[in-house]
C-alpha cells in the first residue's frame, strides 16, 4: 500500500480536524482494496465490515485508473462512504473529511 494515512490536523498544528490524506497504488487491479483497507484502519474494523463500496460507487475508483487520462486533465473521483466525503485523483492521492456517522 502507498504512505500511511495521516490527519491534517496533526500535520498542520490542529487547522484540519476530522482530514485524512492517503496514497494508493494508481492501479485498476488493487485500488479498490487498498481503498477499502485504508478506511478499515482509520475505523479499527476489518474490511470485511465495511459497506459495499460497489453499491456506493460502482467501479469508479478502479475505473479512474484503468485507462488513466493525461497528467494535465487532472481527473479525480469524488463521493460520501462509511460517514466520510472521500476525493480521490489519478495519481491515487485520497482525501477523507469525516462527515457523519462511522461503521464503529
Amino acid at each position: 500500500m502507498g504512505q500511511e494515512p495521516f490527519d491534517e490536523a496533526d500535520e498542520a498544528g490542529g487547522d484540519s480536524p476530522g482530514i485524512v490524506r492517503a496514497q494508493i497504488e494508481p492501479r485498476s487491479e488493487t485500488a479498490e482494496n487498498e481503498f477499502l483497507e485504508l478506511v478499515a484502519r482509520l475505523e479499527g474494523v476489518d474490511a470485511t465490515e465495511l459497506p459495499s463500496l460497489y453499491r456506493e460507487v460502482d467501479h469508479s475508483v478502479e475505473n479512474l485508473f484503468k485507462r488513466p487520462p493525461s497528467p494535465e486533465a487532472q481527473m479525480e473521483v469524488a463521493f460520501s462512504y462509511a460517514g466520510y466525503r472521500v476525493t480521490i485523483d489519478q495519481l491515487g492521492n485520497v482525501r477523507l473529511v469525516r462527515v457523519g456517522d462511522t461503521v464503529t
